[in-house]
């Protein structure tokens, strides 16, 4: 009768647990806005600029609380002015050379794309309310502003900046937020914060090729 007893009552601890395991959801694929502030350390050189965009990620999750994501993310950025040396001068025009302008000097207004693409851990909080998390992903970024400064001033021009910023550079991205469960499978995701580093440089970064971005994400999660 004891065995009996003892038996039932794992029986129901058991599948209670497996209630309990299937409340929590596997995997969570998320859609994002997504604003980043691109810092150049020598921004003396390279100015701050902003870029809006958005992409997405997934989330499995090994346990309730730790998970791997994977997440992609694209940008662009408005038109702006950027001023440039080169090792030769585009325009041979002894009237230019008599303004005052610098030899192997070019000015060039663009826009860029930039698209990061990382996989990391992710650590979360399941409460009733709100679930906190935080994450750190690495992996590449890739932006083509390089050959649009080329196709702004010319491809006839050599300039110092001819590889730079390259086309992909190592990133890394440490950080955090908060969702907010709406139903067992939707949740709203208001913040998440993020440091993002990226390495693009040669020698128009003038030796130093970090910038220290900031990341702004609010979007929906659909969970599994």
């Amino acid at each position: 009768m004891k065995i009996r007893s003892a038996f039932v009552l794992g029986l129901v601890l058991l599948c209670g647990t497996a209630v309990f395991a299937q409340d929590d959801p596997k995997v969570e694929v998320s859609i994002n806005y997504s604003y980043m502030r691109f810092v150049p350390q020598n921004n003396n050189i390279i100015q701050s600029f902003s870029l809006n965009g958005g992409g997405g990620g997934a989330t499995f999750f090994l346990t309730k609380m730790i998970g791997i994501k994977a997440e992609f993310e694209g940008y662009g950025s408005q038109t702006r002015e950027f001023n440039l040396t080169g090792t030769q001068f585009c325009n041979e025009d002894d009237t230019v050379r008599s303004q005052g302008v610098p030899v192997g000097t070019c000015t060039g207004n663009v826009s860029a794309n930039l698209f990061t693409y990382n996989v990391g851990p992710e650590f979360k909080v399941r409460m009733h309310h709100f679930e906190p998390f935080v994450e750190a992903l690495f992996g590449g970024a890739h932006s083509n502003v390089n050959g649009n400064l080329i196709q702004a001033c010319g491809e006839n021009c050599t300039f110092n900046t001819s590889k730079s910023p390259s086309n992909n550079a190592f990133d890394f991205i440490i950080g955090g937020g908060i969702d907010i469960p709406v139903t067992k499978m939707i949740a709203i995701r208001p913040v998440e914060v993020d440091y993002v580093l990226t390495r693009f440089g040669n020698s128009f970064t003038a030796g130093n090729n970090n910038q220290s971005n900031f990341r702004y994400q609010a979007g929906v999660v659909f969970r599994f």
